[in-house]
C-alpha cells in the first residue's frame, strides 16, 4: 500500500506545482509588458552634444555636469534624455535632424539660424589662459592687440573679441579641438586661449596638469555667457518645457 500510495500522491502534487508555476509566469510577464509599455510611451528627447567636461563629456560620470543636471531637470517632467556626442560642428549639424531634439550646451551666440534657444539654464564664466612667462596684463580687451590667440573652430568666443579679431587687432589661429588650442599654448604658438573657466580648470587637473609651471588661468573674466538648449525647427514647441528652470551645474562630481 504504501508503493501505490506514493505515486497517487505525486500525480496529485505535481500538476499543482506546475499549475502555480505557469500563473506565476505568466504574471511576471505582463508585469513586465506593462513596464516596458510604460517605459517606451514617455517623452524621449534625442539631444546632440559634444566633448566640454566638466559640462558634457562621453566618458564622465552621468556624461558631465551640465548633461546631468539638464537630465534631472527633465526626469522631473517624466522625460527621458539621451545625448549623442559629436565634434562641435558636426554636433550643430547632426542637431537640426528631425530625429534630434537640438544641440546642447550652447552659447546664445551660437545658436544657428533656424534653431531657437531656451531660456538660460546657466552661466558660463570666460577667461583667457596664458602662458606663465607671459602673462596677459589688460584692462580692456583692446589692450591685447597685436596678440595671438588659439581658438575652436565653430566655437562663437565673444562679440568684442571677435569684432577686434575682425578689424585685425588681435589674431587667431583656428584649430578643431579644445585640448589642441592648449597644446598650442604649451608649445608658445599663441599668447593665450579664449575659454570657459570650468572647462579650463578641468584641463588643468587632469590632461594638461603636467603643465602647471607653464599655462595658468588669467585672473579677469572675459564675459559671463548664458548657456542655452538650441532646439531644431521640428521641435521648438518643447522649448516651454525648459522654461524656467535653472539647472544647478556642479563645479565637478
Amino acid at each position: 500500500m504504501s508503493v501505490v500510495s506514493r505515486p497517487e500522491t505525486e500525480s496529485f502534487l505535481v500538476p499543482s506545482m506546475s499549475h502555480r508555476y505557469v500563473v506565476s509566469m505568466w504574471k511576471m510577464f505582463f508585469f513586465s509588458l506593462l513596464v516596458s509599455t510604460t517605459a517606451s510611451a514617455r517623452e524621449t528627447w534625442l539631444v546632440a552634444t559634444l566633448d566640454w567636461p566638466p559640462y558634457t563629456c562621453s566618458k564622465c560620470h552621468r556624461n558631465g555636469t551640465a548633461a546631468d543636471a539638464l537630465r534631472r531637470a527633465l526626469a522631473a517632467q517624466g522625460i527621458i534624455i539621451e545625448f549623442v556626442f559629436y565634434p562641435w560642428v558636426q554636433a550643430q549639424k547632426n542637431g537640426g535632424k528631425k530625429n534630434f531634439v537640438g544641440y546642447f550646451p550652447s552659447w546664445k551666440d551660437e545658436v544657428l539660424p533656424g534653431f531657437t534657444a531656451s531660456q538660460s539654464l546657466f552661466y558660463s564664466p570666460v577667461i583667457f589662459l596664458e602662458r606663465k612667462d607671459k602673462p596677459l596684463v589688460w584692462k580692456e580687451l583692446k589692450d591685447l592687440k597685436g596678440k595671438t590667440f588659439a581658438v575652436t573652430r565653430g566655437y562663437g568666443n565673444t562679440a568684442e573679441f571677435n569684432a577686434l579679431v575682425k578689424n585685425g587687432d588681435l589674431k587667431t589661429i583656428t584649430v578643431l579641438s579644445e585640448d589642441s588650442t592648449l597644446r598650442k599654448l604649451v608649445q608658445g604658438s599663441v599668447d593665450g586661449v579664449l575659454m570657459d573657466l570650468k572647462v579650463a580648470e578641468h584641463y588643468l587637473k587632469n590632461d594638461f596638469a603636467r603643465y602647471a609651471d607653464k599655462i595658468a588661468i588669467n585672473p579677469k573674466i572675459v564675459e559671463n555667457k548664458s548657456l542655452h538648449l538650441a532646439f531644431n525647427q521640428y521641435n521648438k514647441d518643447k522649448k516651454q518645457k525648459l522654461d524656467g528652470i535653472t539647472l544647478k551645474v556642479p563645479a565637478s562630481f
